[in-house]
């Protein structure tokens, strides 16, 4: 036997979630009865939790000689309460999510306004701002305040000299929500490849390094030759990791400003630099501090293969030792 109760649009919310209660309260009350519990005994349950499940009570059925009705806690999530939870939870997301977007709007509108002067600047003063930039910020200058608008507004008009591609208002929008650590959701066609070079561009210049994480080889490759030109025409190194490089190349790649690099690869360096001998050995920046962590800034391209799909198979490296000689 079912209890069902009607959906919440057929009446208030109120008093669906007033009968759900006397309901619940009203099958919860049937199964701590001793009627009820006895007929338990009769099918090998000597107690209520033998009964398969824990919190679980067998309510016979006057009709037949089998247990009819489970009450467990699952039986009482329904969905009149996971509607109204998943309604109040999307509506006060989506009014967090506007009133940053808006916040963020107004330093789009501050970056649009530095580029009448930013494109007075020649080809030299222009990759001199690099420098700029690092002083400022090695003096203990926020990297979230005003020097944040500037480095975006001159890596907008470096990516248009080097590759006549200008960042739009979106693009940069995207490039503020990444700076912050967050997830921005962009379709295929929409540029994240240029986006990704704006919060690169800032975080490298304050001495550690900014990674460009990816799924493949080509596309780490695509992205470094054609994106590491916006990043070296400011004056900033490029590396490039691929599978099959030595162990000095990725050393060297690793030691660079703004890195391409895909998952598998940075997995797969992370595990072996646990299993070296000795610091030299190692090639990831932080390894050999022997913290073990990275300290650096991160872009993830397609975080849900990355963080979820390919997250799933866990990476395993092993090595062959000699064997004993008897």
């Amino acid at each position: 036997k079912t209890m069902t109760i009607p959906s919440a649009r057929s009446f208030g919310r109120a008093a669906a979630l007033s009968a759900l209660l006397l309901s619940s309260y009203a099958l919860v009350s049937h199964a701590f009865t001793p009627s009820a519990l006895l007929p338990a005994k009769q099918y090998g349950a000597t107690s209520p939790t033998q009964t398969g499940r824990t919190g679980a009570f067998v309510i016979p059925s006057s009709n037949i000689d089998t247990p009819s009705l489970l009450i467990t806690s699952t039986s009482l999530q329904m969905n009149i309460v996971n509607d109204f939870i998943t309604e109040k939870d999307a509506s006060r997301r989506a009014a967090d999510n506007t009133k940053y977007i808006a916040e963020l709007q107004k330093r789009v509108e501050s970056i649009n306004a530095m580029e009448p002067e930013i494109e007075d600047l020649g080809d030299d003063e222009l990759a001199a701002k690099t420098k700029e930039f690092r002083e400022r910020l090695a003096k203990g200058e926020d990297i979230n305040g005003k020097i944040l608008e500037e480095s975006f507004a001159v890596v907008r008009e470096a990516a248009w000299r080097v590759l006549e591609q200008r960042h739009y208002d979106v693009q940069i929008l995207g490039g503020l929500i990444l700076h912050d650590g967050r997830l921005a959701e962009m379709a295929t066609g929409e540029g994240k490849t240029l986006v990704a070079t704006l919060p690169c561009y800032i975080n490298a210049l304050t001495g550690k390094p900014a990674f460009v994480i990816t799924t493949n080889d080509y596309l780490a490759r695509r992205d470094m030759e054609k994106m590491g030109q916006v990043h070296r025409f400011l004056g900033l190194t490029v590396g490039l990791i691929q599978s099959g490089m030595s162990e000095e190349e990725r050393r060297k790649a690793y030691a660079c400003d703004v890195v391409y690099v895909t998952n598998s690869e940075l997995g797969f360096d992370y595990l072996r630099d646990h299993l070296a001998l000795s610091p030299q050995q190692t090639v990831l920046p932080t390894a050999g501090t022997g913290s073990g962590e990275f300290d650096g800034f991160c872009v993830v391209d397609e975080a849900d293969s990355v963080l979820i799909d390919e997250a799933r198979t866990p990476l395993i490296i092993s090595k062959q030792v000699p064997a004993p000689a008897n």
